[in-house]
């Protein structure tokens, strides 16, 4: 596929700033990695100068992955492409001490977080079962993220008890020597705002500037990109904001809409061919999204002919949704017309994926629950990670009390609980606890001598693999190592009853061995890495998305919002009704509608050749069957485009006597 007009005019627009609107499936990856190969190989900008910025760690490396196509590699060095919090990391590494940080600092992940939170609430005598620390680290989350000091206290007690936690929280992640994934923006920015040096070097090194989906950065990404770039204007954006759906993430739409008046003389490109899905698709879509308040006039269009409408299916209840969605897939599949991993069934939210789950299964029709499944979400995962966690820094006591008894050492909870105890009142943490019995056998006598050699033992392991990954020349051997004397095969061994699934939690650690092997040869050209930068890359990889396996030939159950970004070649959107989209908490608050359109927007442009809508009539909650109205959504839907059946019970017998007819047909 050559490029078009609009495509190659984003192209070679190089100075300036330039806002591309990328509509839906209309090659923004392609124009951007050949605006950024013609930047080094047409005009000969060095790579050093260019810093090019995406959402996802998936997205830039299908970015670097599709350059090195097309320059040679030894052009491609020093080129800056990464996510925001990539390259906040990358400023932390450098200047977090000028902060008062000491320079290994520790990443918080989510159950870091959680952990500390809990604590917090307890030394507030807080129950954290009936305060969720996930409810006080949202606002949390959200005061850093909009840098306000105006609490809004409306909402009732967890407003106010994030209120009061929130400076404590702040103090002890500093204590801790720690930050989350909110500091890896709001930190970078404060360097380049306190320390002009700083901000002035990386504008001396970068130039040109691009960022992707656009429409979902939020004002404190894009202040820190501000400080980042300075003056430059040389300042590229991609994005729709037809396609922005994660304001609940605190993404502001706003700002691409508001481009232009902030650089008046912006060019403005549209990419208005869509050359993933067929015109029927396209013109449905359109005539949804043209009622959104507020937005840049455009309309998308597709050369891709089809006599294949849209089709919407009104059924009398949920499980009967679900049966018709299953059926019509097993008749695709049987005829072999698509693939399971071609097939995508999205729903709005994740309860509604049970039904179809079950009649699915029911079919023998193979399915995933994408991101049902993690890598890093595995227990022994978890544990090893855990270990090295704690091995890098022993000041983290939430991983010390995940792994001090796992393999049983004999250090009991009733034992932790004093030491726990103890660290508190002397302002230690509790591996200092631990060097103080090593190191003096009047301390604390209570501790049981046996208690005592087994604490010596795990200080003796612990040190001993300080000083290992400290000065060993690789670090994938001595992880190697630290499993096998850790004793982890055995643990597992005692844990599971089948030998092959004792092998596949094995290998899972052998693959977090190769993970680190991988991580040294592609870190290691320029400075060898440290057990430090590894853990920090595994923070980033856990927050991301989960990666789709391309051989998976299994249907595929999605939310909307998972699928951005996403394509299929048959797709059903479910669940159309007043509610679910657009969403019973909208509704409630009386907020615009105008997010919800677009995440149906969204759904509706994922597939390339068919796509059913579906609802119910009916639908159970806590038991009871529930009248259900039609999406306001589906009235504002082209009848030249989408065709309307709304489905009685009897239209099942008849489909599935069709369906039995068909297949003997194919068995013939």
């Amino acid at each position: 596929m050559k490029l078009n007009s609009a495509q190659m005019e984003a192209v070679l627009t190089i100075t300036g700033p330039l806002l591309v609107f990328a509509g839906a499936g209309s090659g923004k990856t392609r124009v951007i990695t050949n605006r950024i190969a013609h930047m080094i190989e047409g005009v000969k900008i060095p790579a050093s100068k260019i810093v090019a910025l995406s959402f996802t760690n998936k997205s830039a490396k299908e970015m670097a992955e599709r350059l090195r196509k097309m320059v040679p590699r030894e052009k491609l060095k020093g080129i800056t492409l990464s996510t925001f919090h990539s390259l906040g990391l990358k400023i932390l590494k450098e200047h977090i001490t000028k902060l008062g940080y000491k320079e290994t600092f520790l990443l918080f992940n989510g159950t870091d977080q959680e952990s500390f939170v809990s604590e917090l609430l307890k030394t507030k005598r807080l129950d954290p079962k009936k305060i969720p620390p996930k409810e006080i680290l949202r606002r949390i989350s959200f005061a850093k993220n909009t840098q306000s000091d105006n609490w809004d206290v409306s909402g009732g007690e967890f407003d106010l008890v994030a209120m009061e936690l929130f400076p404590l929280y702040q103090e002890g992640l500093f204590e801790k020597n720690a930050i989350d994934f909110d500091d890896l923006i709001l930190l970078p920015k404060r360097i380049l705002s306190e320390f002009s040096e700083v901000a002035a070097a990386y504008r001396k090194k970068h130039e040109f500037y691009l960022v992707d989906e656009f429409q979902d950065t939020n004002q404190l990404q894009y202040e820190f990109l501000s400080l980042f770039r300075g003056e430059s204007d040389n300042l590229c954006v991609v994005g729709d904001d037809d396609q922005s759906i994660y304001a609940f993430r605190g993404s502001n739409v706003q700002l691409i809409l508001n481009f232009e008046k902030e650089f008046p003389h912006a060019k403005v490109v549209r990419l208005l061919e869509n050359y993933r899905s067929t015109a029927p698709i396209i013109q449905a879509a359109n005539s949804l999204i043209k009622n959104n308040l507020g937005r840049k006039e455009k309309e998308l269009f597709s050369r891709i002919h089809s006599i294949e409408q849209v089709e919407y299916y009104e059924t009398p209840d949920e499980r009967e949704e679900a049966v018709f969605v299953a059926s019509r897939i097993q008749s695709f599949l049987i005829k072999n017309e698509y693939k399971g991993k071609e097939i995508a069934i999205l729903f709005r939210t994740n309860f509604q994926s049970r039904p179809f789950e079950e009649e699915l299964r029911n079919r023998s029709i193979p399915y995933k629950v994408v991101g049902g499944y993690n890598f890093f979400d595995r227990k022994e995962i978890r544990d090893c990670i855990s270990y090295l966690r704690f091995v890098a820094n022993p000041k983290d006591d939430y991983s010390l009390l995940r792994i001090i008894n796992y393999p049983k050492r004999g250090i009991g909870p009733t034992t932790m609980q004093k030491l726990q105890e103890e660290a508190f009142q002397k302002k230690l943490s509790v591996f200092e606890v631990f060097l103080k019995i090593v190191e003096d056998v009047d301390y604390l006598t209570e501790i049981k001598a046996k208690v005592r050699q087994e604490i010596f033992a795990f200080v003796e392991l612990v040190e001993g693999f300080r000083k290992k990954f400290a000065l060993s020349p690789k670090l994938a051997p001595v992880l190697r190592e630290m499993i096998t004397q850790i004793g982890f095969e055995r643990e597992i061994s005692l844990e599971e009853s089948e030998e092959k699934v004792v092998k596949a939690r094995i290998y899972n650690l052998s693959e977090l061995v190769n993970m680190l092997s991988y991580f040294e040869e592609e870190e290691g050209r320029e400075t060898k890495p440290t057990i430090f930068d590894f853990l920090q890359r595994l923070v980033l990889l856990m927050e991301d998305e989960p990666k789709e396996d391309e051989e998976d030939r299994r249907v595929q159950l999605l939310t909307m919002h998972q699928s951005k970004g996403l394509e299929y070649d048959l797709v059903f959107l479910v669940g159309l009704e007043e509610g679910i989209l657009p969403n019973s908490r909208v509704m409630e608050e009386g907020e615009v509608v105008d997010e919800e359109r677009r995440l149906l927007y969204v759904g509706m442009t994922r597939p390339r050749r068919k796509l059913y809508l579906t609802s119910a009539r009916t639908r159970r909650k806590f038991g009871e069957q529930i009248e259900s109205a039609p999406s306001r959504f589906l009235d504002e839907l082209s009848r030249d485009a989408v065709l309307f059946f709304p489905m009685e019970t009897k239209d099942r017998e008849a489909e599935t006597k069709n369906f039995l007819e068909e297949l003997e047909k194919l068995k013939v």
